[in-house]
């Protein structure tokens, strides 16, 4: 059955995609986007446009926005990864960052072990992984560096890895909430806070600068440009010389997109601070990825895949969590602390903070930030790595 919009209207599939991204940014203002999130409503939407057969399943404009988008967002989103700003700002928080992390790796290893993902297991866990590590754009990044283009697939992942996100920031803000928690694992910022009303984070606004966007834009390309051609140089050299683990840096172009945007970052730190445009830019490629990531998926074929991910995630989140509290009790490391670190880890900046907020950690909000941050800046690296070793 042929689709209302055919495969090679790339205008009308623009108007779509575009579309769903000023969905995508107007959902995260209600309270079904707060709670379920703007990626996951834009990965709906995608998905029940092109199964009511509105869009189709696959075009030539969705593998432009695959190529391009995806690699243009993540300088975008990483342009702030100050770590002259992060590590200071983090103090004693990053050693339980450091915990987190690692609960989320012993968990990826351990769910990859219990449950049968298929032939696809291995990639599916590195990127769910990363997610977990960093945030959505790192499961694009991941997803694109391991050479996943499956649509049904990618849809069951990210619905996934969406809807358990949701539960685990339930049971992070639940936790506290809990007398038994609270005596088992003290926390000084709890009782200092514990008369403070929470709020929603403020993370301020500036007027729209085009010289800014430009220049992002062109930083972004920039990034780009020097991470797909280092990749394809090393790549070529280790074919040549025959070194098959060189000439596989072929593959990994975004993970030099990702070390090129850290340096801009942290070398021009200062000129960057005043301008604004780049994060809500690299949003807006993301929406509009995760709009065709839905779109590329067969809800028939998505339901036979989606229910061992779910199981898969629920043991890696539960790990991870388990792993946090042990952590927690055994070097005394304050509750608040410990849970906006997680957060911050499992979920992203967004989040973190605003779980801080909300809950009266007022000092927390500032660190949770830049954890997010931090974790956006290494889980590429490392949810490749955990593919590779799984593989």
């Amino acid at each position: 059955m042929t689709s209302l919009i055919s495969p090679d209207n790339i205008y009308a599939l623009l108007t779509v995609f575009l579309g769903l991204a000023a969905f995508g940014f107007w959902s995260e203002r209600t309270k079904i986007g707060q709670t379920l999130s703007g990626v996951i409503l834009v990965i709906l939407a995608g998905l029940a446009l092109a199964n009511f057969r509105v869009i189709p399943f696959s075009a030539p404009f969705y593998d432009l926005v695959w190529g391009y988008a995806v690699s243009l967002a993540i300088p975008l989103l990483l342009f702030r990864a100050d770590f002259k700003k992060i590590l200071p700002a983090t103090g004693p928080m990053l050693f339980s960052f450091v915990i987190a992390a690692i609960g989320t790796v012993l968990g990826v290893f351990v769910g990859a072990s219990l449950i049968d993902m298929g032939s696809s297991g291995a990639d599916i866990a590195g990127t769910i992984g990363a997610s977990w590590i960093g945030g959505s754009m790192n499961f694009a990044a991941t997803s694109q560096a391991l050479g996943m283009s499956d649509g049904s697939l990618l849809s069951a992942m990210a619905a996934a890895d969406s809807v358990g996100g949701t539960l685990f920031l339930m049971v992070l803000v639940l936790l506290p909430a809990s007398i038994a928690v609270r005596r088992l694992f003290p926390s000084k910022i709890m009782e200092e806070t514990a008369s403070v009303e929470g709020g929603a984070v403020d993370h301020g606004s500036k007027d729209l600068n085009m010289v800014h966007i430009a220049l992002f834009l062109s930083g972004s390309a920039l990034c780009c440009f020097l991470g797909y051609g280092t990749a394809a140089l090393i790549g070529g050299w280790g074919a040549d010389q025959g070194i098959s683990w060189l000439a596989a840096f072929n593959r990994y172009g975004v993970l030099f997109v990702t070390i090129y945007a850290l340096l801009v970052a942290n070398l021009f730190s200062a000129r960057i601070e005043p301008m604004s445009g780049d994060f809500p830019l690299g949003m807006l490629f993301m929406y509009v990825f995760f709009g065709v990531m839905g779109a590329g998926a067969d809800v028939m074929a998505m339901i036979d895949r989606a229910l061992p991910i779910f199981g898969f995630v629920g043991i890696m989140a539960s790990v991870h969590l388990l792993v946090v509290l042990a952590a927690t009790k055994l070097f005394k490391i304050d509750l608040a602390e410990a849970l906006i670190a997680s957060n911050a880890v499992a979920l992203g900046p967004a989040p973190a903070a605003a779980q801080a907020a909300a809950q009266g950690w007022k000092p927390l909000v500032t660190p949770g930030v830049m954890l997010g941050v931090l974790g956006y800046a290494i889980a590429n690296f490392i949810g490749v790595a955990m593919a590779g070793w799984l593989s």
